[in-house]
């Protein structure tokens, strides 16, 4: 007789917020303390109220569609069409130093330390210093636009058009390390330990071991490209062109739970606590908050914890987590 692998884990979804503003798609989403930072290509920088859902401020500066925005203590950095990154105040959204030297779309940027990371159209990463705002280092290799970049120690990770992820040396700006195993082009990664987290519009994930460079699971489960991907503890959370948002277990591969709230492709997709928020082409940031628990434990009592769950819902879930009389 066949054996089967038995789920360890589900997850319950809470009724999803919906903050609207943005009047184009939302490419990028951070979040620091209880704000949310999304950047969109209507050319803003928006930031919002986790708890509230209101938007607080909006960044104006950027010409063209915003790419990437990440933050580092009290500094908004974002990347844009305009082939720029800048850095901005996040208290009084004033524009600080505005950094140029990329030839073509700047895509994604990272930062650790004093260190900006930025992956461009013109198939370039360049290593800025964020204080003097000055290029110190252009990193070559790759043959095709680089979509997202990743720090890690002294290493850089790079995902790229021309279908591959590289990690590269920080000090000398050596590739280290070529993965190769994508068919479509790699969109998003993120790393946790010493794991590469990838998607690509092959519609897969990919999950890579950073010392040897092999390729030790692949998810698949979505039915369009996979735009963005973020993980926190033991979930893997990938947005995608189908609309939806996975929720993966790292160690299994397996799918956990699917979100269906988004009208269009999911561009990005960030986790914070028990809440997944996502940005779309349907110019919407949705919060979904979430609730993790083994199956053999009590379900009733840790889903109704969920602190979004109307209490309406209590007496229905407690029939359904009734015990069995048998």
């Amino acid at each position: 007789m066949a054996q089967t692998t038995k789920k360890t884990m589900e997850i319950q979804l809470g009724l999803t917020k919906v903050l609207t503003g943005h009047t184009l798609d939302i490419r990028s989403i951070v979040i620091k303390d209880n704000l949310i930072i999304s950047g969109s290509c209507d050319n803003t920088i928006k930031i919002w109220d986790i708890e509230s859902g209101k938007c607080i401020k909006t960044f104006k500066g950027h010409r063209d569609y915003i790419r990437s925005v990440v933050i580092k203590d009290n500094l908004i950095i974002s990347s844009s069409l305009d082939k720029t990154i800048k850095i901005w105040d996040i208290e009084t959204g004033i524009c600080i130093k505005t950094l140029e030297g990329h030839t073509d779309y700047v895509r994604s940027v990272a930062i650790k330390d004093n260190l900006i990371i930025s992956g461009s159209s013109d198939n370039t990463i360049k290593i800025w210093d964020l204080e003097t705002g000055l290029c110190i280092k252009t990193l070559e290799g790759h043959t095709n636009w680089v979509n997202s970049v990743a720090i890690k120690d002294n290493l850089i990770i790079s995902g790229s058009w021309d279908k591959t992820i590289k990690i590269w040396d920080i000090d000398s700006g050596l590739c280290v390390k070529n993965l190769v195993g994508h068919i479509g082009c790699v969109t998003s990664i993120a790393i946790k330990d010493n794991l590469i987290i990838s998607v690509s519009w092959d519609n897969t994930i990919k999950i890579w071991d950073i010392d040897s460079g092999l390729c030790i699971k692949t998810l698949k489960g979505h039915t369009n490209d996979v735009n963005s991907v973020a993980i926190k503890d033991n979930l893997i959370i990938s947005g995608s062109g189908d609309k939806t948002i996975k929720i993966w277990n790292i160690e299994s591969g397996s799918s956990i739970n699917t979100l269906e709230s988004h009208a269009d492709a999911v561009w990005s997709v960030a986790i914070k606590d028990n809440l997944i928020i996502s940005g779309s082409n349907d110019k919407t940031i949705r919060i979904t908050p979430i609730t993790l628990y083994p199956l053999e434990s009590n379900k009733f009592q840790q889903v109704i914890d969920s602190y979004w769950l109307p209490e309406y819902l209590e007496q229905h879930l407690m029939d359904c987590f009734k015990p069995d009389n048998d």
